[in-house]
C-alpha cells in the first residue's frame, strides 16, 4: 500500500525512501550535512538543500519535492513563514508536501504556531536518526486530510504534532517539542505573493 506521500506502508511499519526527493532548507550547512547523511542511512538517495527562504521556495518551485524539513528559524522569515507561503500558493504542485519543522528550542509556548501555519510535524534540534525516524513514520502511517478554508490551508489541526508513534518514544529522553513565536518581519499575503514571485523570478 502506498500513502499520499509516496512512501510505502508496510506490515513491519518500515519505509522506502529511496525515490523520494528530500529538500532541508537550514541556514546552517554543518546540520544540513548531519540530517542528509541520517536521510542516507535510511536509504534515501536524492536530496537537496536550501540556506533561506526564497531559495526553499525556488526549488519547490523547479521540481516535486516530497518532503521538506525546514529550520524554524529560517532567515529571513523563518520556517513558518515559509510553509505559511508554500501552503498558500496554489499554483504549485508542492502545495500539500509534507513539511517537518526543526525547532532548537524548548520555551513555555505552544506549537499551534506550527501547527497553524500548516506544517506535518515538528522535531527538536539537535536531530537523532531515531526522532527523524519516529516523524517519517507519522507522516506515512498516520495520513491526515487537508483542510481549506478562507484563513487556513494544511494538515486537520485536531491533532498533536509534539506526539510519538504509539505515544512513546524510542528513545529513554525523548520529550514533546515546542517552539517558540517566529522570528523575523509578520508577513501579510502580499510579502508572500512577493517572496512567491522573486523565487520564481530566481
Amino acid at each position: 500500500m502506498t500513502h499520499p506521500t509516496g512512501i510505502s506502508s508496510r506490515t513491519n511499519r518500515s519505509i522506502n525512501l529511496r525515490d523520494l526527493l528530500f529538500l532541508i532548507a537550514d541556514p546552517n550547512a554543518y546540520l544540513c550535512t548531519i540530517v542528509h547523511s541520517i536521510l542516507r542511512g535510511f536509504g534515501a538517495t536524492k536530496v537537496t538543500e536550501a540556506r533561506e527562504c526564497t531559495h526553499a521556495l525556488q526549488a519547490l518551485s523547479d521540481q516535486k519535492i516530497d518532503i521538506l524539513i525546514c529550520d524554524a528559524l529560517l532567515p529571513p522569515y523563518g520556517g513558518l513563514k515559509l510553509t505559511q507561503a508554500v501552503r498558500r500558493n496554489t499554483k504549485t504542485e508542492n502545495r500539500t508536501v509534507p513539511i517537518l519543522v526543526m525547532a532548537g528550542d524548548s520555551r513555555a509556548t505552544t506549537i499551534e504556531n506550527a501547527r497553524d501555519a500548516g506544517a506535518n510535524m515538528v522535531i527538536a534540534k539537535p536531530i537523532s536518526p531515531a526522532q527523524l525516524y519516529d516523524r517519517l513514520l507519522w507522516i506515512a502511517f498516520n495520513p491526515r486530510q487537508f483542510v481549506d478554508t478562507p484563513n487556513y490551508f494544511g494538515p486537520d489541526r485536531r491533532f498533536k504534532i509534539e506526539g510519538y508513534p504509539n505515544g512513546v518514544g524510542r528513545r529513554k529522553g525523548d520529550t514533546a517539542v515546542e517552539i517558540g513565536e517566529a522570528t523575523g518581519p509578520s508577513l501579510s499575503q502580499s510579502d508572500i505573493d512577493h517572496l512567491l514571485n522573486s523565487a520564481r523570478a530566481g
